[in-house]
Parts: C-alpha cells; structure tokens; sequence
C-alpha cells in the first residue's frame, strides 16, 4: 500500500510531520511526499473504463484524499491500469476501500 501525501492546502509547504505519518500504522504502507503531483496527474491522465468516475476529492486542479484500488497482481507499465476503485474522501470510502481490495483478488477482464 502507498500513502502519497501532496501539497493540497496553502500551509502544505513542507512533507507531512511525524504525526502525520504515524496515523497510517500499518507496517505495509509506504508513504511519499510528492510535492510536484506527479502521481495524482498521473493517475487523472491513465484514467479510463472501466474504472469508475470519482465522484468527489478534487481541488486547486488536482485529486486529493481520494483512495485508489488496483486489481490483485496489476503492474504499471507505460499506463497506469484501470483501478477497481477510485473515491474519497478515504474516510467516508473505507468500507468501499476494504471491499475493493477483497474484490481485487480476482483480476480484470
């Protein structure tokens, strides 16, 4: 799992802060600071069906706190792959999140 933290908010100047990173305790998540949105533009730009519109999370011309789910064994070539899921704010999602990713030990057609 990756927690990509950008500068979404005029004070975001600076990485998130070690209190920041503590609230995501899973020994499995990788977190990056990206301040130049390379991966939210990314995602918007390899966005396509079949998988879903988000329906929320964009601000100053970017995504933010949104969650994004990719198929069990998906790789991320010259595109990013369709996600099973794409929708925040990941507080409000997290039962969604939770079943994407049962869902998403089946793969894509």
């Amino acid at each position: 799992m990756f927690s990509i933290w950008e500068p979404a908010q005029i004070v975001d100047l600076a990485p998130p802060g070690r209190w920041a990173l503590s609230t995501l305790t899973d020994g499995r998540v990788q977190q990056y600071w990206d301040p130049q949105h390379l991966v939210s533009t990314q995602i918007e730009t390899d966005a396509r069906p079949p998988q879903p519109e988000p329906d929320c999370c964009r601000q100053r011309g970017m995504f933010w706190d949104v969650a994004v789910v990719y198929p069990a064994g998906a790789t991320w070539t010259d595109r990013l792959p369709p996600a099973l899921l794409f929708n925040g704010p990941i507080i409000d999602v997290t039962s969604a999140i939770e079943a994407a990713i049962v869902a998403g030990t089946a793969r894509l057609p």
